[in-house]
């Protein structure tokens, strides 16, 4: 099948480190993979031109937004900063205006050469994908990995959350398939009137190829700056949702019982400043390393020298809708996983097989789990084998990419190949 895949997030740089950006070329190259022609369609390529780029998919439209979005985005930011006030107007007018431009240019592209499949990331106010497919008369799904109007007004502070609703309700009606990335989303698009035969939960995966249990890799260690004893470790961005405030305190009491313990830090994010402040307050900043971002093919050997993989997210004010990439990842390559008890993480972690659980947000349970995984070397190696094969067998890009081209396929027949 031809499939045109639609990322239009002006804050997914398509080619960047972001968690989103490994997410879509991971599934692109496993169509890809599966003998699928995929164009990738963007508007940004890296968060910064200092930034090195990931490897490009095999096909890569890049779309950035014109000079009218740009001059008028511009104009209001100028506006804003003149006034002294912090406002989320620039980039929602933003979002609103590049999909306005975003339509026609696709559609002068693709309509005399339509692809078989429109398949989109959904954004917030994104709407040209779910348009192009109803103009060219093409299968649409529809990705979701948030409720897109409850993450604007919850972690961006949006204003316009009445018009991320309309829009968001828009696009779940016009798709023919909706695959979001968790039972408890899959609950939401529900609730928003989808039927339930054209859901599908497709959770996220990992690359069999790059993610794989071993023994750690000689020179690891010196690389980051790692010495000889335990590691704790944590990767991912760097925000509140994360649960990245427990990691100083934690460290702080397992190291009085632990000599030698670290604490390994990858990625950044807002946080990254007030961890590192945290952790110096307790004497401890000689044993932690901060990486910030980096390449996707680096993190495997950082994951093979974990005695515990943390992912301690707290409790939300909403239903845990994620799918932790972290969590397939730290599983694949083996790293004994501590994480909280919540969402898809009690369905992909099944407690004392596959990694141990404990509640959200308890620093004492998540003390008292750490501790088990630090003097039980056996223990560690048990877990880490079974997540490992659990992650193989059910949660890979390449099984993700046969269920997608699967609901495709059911999908084709019901659209007639344009003359």
């Amino acid at each position: 099948m031809r499939v045109l895949y639609i990322c239009a997030d002006l804050g997914i740089p398509i080619l960047g480190r972001k968690g989103a950006a490994t997410h879509v070329r991971n599934l692109v190259a496993a169509l890809e993979r599966a003998g699928h022609t995929v164009v990738v369609a963007a508007p940004t390529k890296t968060k910064s031109p200092w930034e090195e780029p990931a490897r490009p998919p095999t096909s890569l439209l890049m779309l950035p937004p014109g000079t009218v979005t740009t001059a008028v985005v511009s104009s209001l930011k100028e506006v804003v900063g003149r006034l002294g006030v912090g406002s989320s107007l620039p980039s929602e007018i933003r979002r609103l205006l590049y999909d306005q431009e975003l339509f026609p240019r696709l559609l002068r592209r693709f309509k005399d050469d339509a692809p078989d499949l429109i398949y989109e990331r959904g954004s917030v106010l994104a709407t040209a994908g779910a348009r192009l497919a109803d103009e060219l008369g093409r299968p649409f799904l529809l990705e979701l990995n948030a409720p897109l109007s409850l993450e604007q007004s919850t972690y961006r502070g949006g204003g316009s959350s009445e018009l991320a609703a309309a829009a968001e309700k828009w696009l779940l009606a016009r798709a023919d398939a909706v695959l979001p990335v968790s039972a408890p989303l899959a609950e939401h698009v529900a609730s928003l009137g989808v039927p339930t035969e054209r859901i599908h939960v497709v959770p996220n995966g990992v690359d069999r190829a790059l993610f794989y249990p071993g023994p750690p890799e000689s020179g690891t260690r010196g690389r980051w700056g790692l010495g000889e004893g335990p590691v704790l470790g944590f990767v991912g961005g760097l925000r509140p949702w994360h649960g990245a405030e427990l990691l100083p305190p934690l460290f702080e009491r397992l190291s009085a019982r632990y000599e030698g313990l670290q604490l390994l830090i990858v990625g950044n994010g807002p946080l990254q400043e007030t961890l590192r402040s945290e952790i110096s307050k307790r004497g401890l900043s000689a044993r932690a390393v901060f990486t910030g971002a980096v390449p996707q093919e680096d993190v495997p050997p950082l994951l093979r020298e974990l005695s515990a993989a943390l992912a301690p997210y707290p409790r939300p004010e909403h239903a845990f809708y994620f799918s932790p990439l972290k969590l397939f990842e730290y599983m694949a390559c083996g790293a004994p996983v501590v994480a909280s008890a919540i969402g898809q993480i009690t369905e992909v972690v099944k407690n004392g097989e596959t990694g141990l659980l404990c509640p959200p947000g308890n620093l004492d349970a998540l003390e008292a789990a750490c501790d088990r995984l630090l003097s039980e070397p056996l223990l560690r190696r048990r877990l880490g084998e079974a997540a490992a094969r659990e992650v193989g067998e059910r949660y890979t890009w390449d099984a993700n990419a046969r269920r997608i081209a699967e609901i495709g396929a059911g999908l084709l027949g019901r659209f007639p190949r344009p003359t």
